[in-house]
C-alpha cells in the first residue's frame, strides 16, 4: 500500500502534479478542495403545464442554495431559461427578465431569482433540457442575447428541474412530433455521453463543470405526475453533480446540497492517464495536516467512496465521502496509456 508523502503547497496550489516513472508505469495525481471566486449558475427549468408548483417551491427555498455562497464571498452570475426548444419559440435558450444575469449588485436578489424562476406553463411538451443548455452556453447565443452571463475563469454549475425526461434531439424528430415521441422512439434522442462531453468542453478544465438535477425518480409512490429523469441524472452523475427528487414536497434539503456543491465542493476530478483499475488508491487528508499518515484511505465503492468511469476518464466521489474544502485529494496509480 502506497503512503501519501508530504506536499508542497505551491504544488496544491495548481490543482494537479503529476510523477512519473517510465520504469514502472506509475502516476500521482493531486487535487486541491478549494472555493471557486466565481460560479456561474444557469438554471433550466421546466416550463411545461405540470410544473407549476415545482417552480414555487425552488424560488421558496433559494435562501437555503445561496447561502454557502455568500458565506464563503463567492462572485456568483445567476440565470435561468426553459426546456423549450420548439422552432416557434422566440426565446429558446435566452436568459430570462431584465436583468439577464441576476448577481450579488442586484438589491433584493433573492426575491428577483423567486420571481424569475416562475417560468409559466406553458411550454413545449417536448422537454430539451439538455439541448437548451448548451444552446444558452454557446454561440451565438453567449454573444448576443446571453453576453456578459459565462465568464471564461468562473465554474460553471448547470441546475436541471422537470417532471419529465430529457427529449433532446437536436433536429431528430419531425417538427409535428408530440411529447409521446420521446418515449416511443429513444434510439432519436442524442446520447447522453455527447451532452456530457459537451458541457465539459465549454471550459479549459472540465472539472469545472457541474451539472445538477432535480427530477423524477425512478420508483415513487404517491409521485404519478413525473417520469423518471433519467438522462438528466446521468449527466449528473458523470459530472459529479446533486440528484434531488421533484416529488419531495420540500425542497430544503436538496437546495442546500446543490448550494454547497457550487460554493466549491467538487466531487469528480479528471486523471492524468489511463489507470489500471485494481492498482488505484485514494487518499484525501487536510491541506494543513503535515502529518500525511492521518489522510484517509477512501474505498471504492458507489455509495460512500470513488467510482471510475473509463468513458471520461474522471473519478467521482459518492455519498459521505465527497472531500470537503480544504482537502487534499492525491490519486495513486498505475497506468495503461496516456489520455487522448
Amino acid at each position: 500500500m502506497r503512503k501519501p508523502v508530504a506536499l508542497l503547497m505551491s504544488s496544491l496550489l495548481v490543482g494537479c502534479t503529476i510523477e512519473n516513472d517510465p520504469h514502472v508505469n506509475q502516476e500521482k495525481d493531486t487535487f486541491f478542495q478549494e472555493p471557486p471566486a466565481d460560479v456561474d449558475i444557469l438554471w433550466v427549468v421546466d416550463n411545461s403545464p405540470s410544473m407549476a408548483q415545482e417552480q414555487v417551491e425552488v424560488g421558496h427555498r433559494f435562501a437555503e442554495f445561496i447561502g454557502h455562497l455568500e458565506d464563503t464571498n463567492i462572485d456568483f452570475h445567476i440565470g435561468v431559461i426553459t426546456t423549450d426548444v420548439d422552432d416557434d419559440n422566440d426565446l429558446a435558450g435566452h436568459l430570462l427578465g431584465d436583468p439577464r444575469v441576476i448577481d450579488s449588485s442586484i438589491e433584493d436578489f433573492e426575491m428577483v431569482f423567486n420571481d424569475r424562476v416562475q417560468v409559466g406553463v406553458d411550454g413545449s411538451d417536448m422537454e430539451r433540457g439538455l439541448e437548451a443548455a448548451y444552446m444558452a452556453l454557446t454561440e451565438p447565443m453567449i454573444s448576443d442575447a446571453n453576453a456578459g452571463f459565462l465568464r471564461r475563469d468562473a465554474v460553471l454549475s448547470i441546475i436541471f428541474v422537470s417532471d419529465e425526461n430529457d427529449c433532446s434531439d437536436r433536429g431528430g424528430f419531425p417538427e409535428e412530433a408530440t411529447g409521446m415521441a420521446c418515449y416511443d422512439q429513444p434510439e432519436k434522442l442524442v446520447p447522453v455521453r455527447e451532452f456530457v462531453n459537451d458541457f465539459r468542453a465549454l471550459k479549459a478544465d472540465g472539472s469545472d463543470v457541474i451539472t445538477s438535477a432535480i427530477v423524477g425518480p425512478d420508483i415513487q409512490e404517491n409521485c404519478e405526475d413525473s417520469v423518471p429523469g433519467v438522462r438528466y441524472l446521468s449527466v449528473a452523475q458523470n459530472t459529479g453533480g446533486i440528484e434531488g427528487n421533484i416529488c419531495d414536497e420540500d425542497f430544503s434539503d436538496i437546495m442546500d446540497k446543490m448550494g454547497l456543491s457550487v460554493s466549491g465542493v467538487r466531487a469528480s476530478f479528471e486523471l492524468e492517464a489511463v489507470p489500471v483499475l485494481d492498482t488505484m488508491e485514494v487518499w484525501v487528508g487536510d491541506a494543513e495536516e503535515e502529518d500525511t499518515s492521518l489522510w484517509d484511505l477512501i474505498p471504492q465503492d458507489d455509495a460512500d467512496g470513488w467510482t471510475y468511469d473509463d468513458a471520461t476518464n474522471y473519478i467521482t466521489f459518492n455519498g459521505d465521502s465527497v472531500p470537503p474544502r480544504g482537502t487534499v485529494i492525491t490519486v495513486y496509480y498505475d497506468f495503461g496509456g496516456a489520455v487522448e
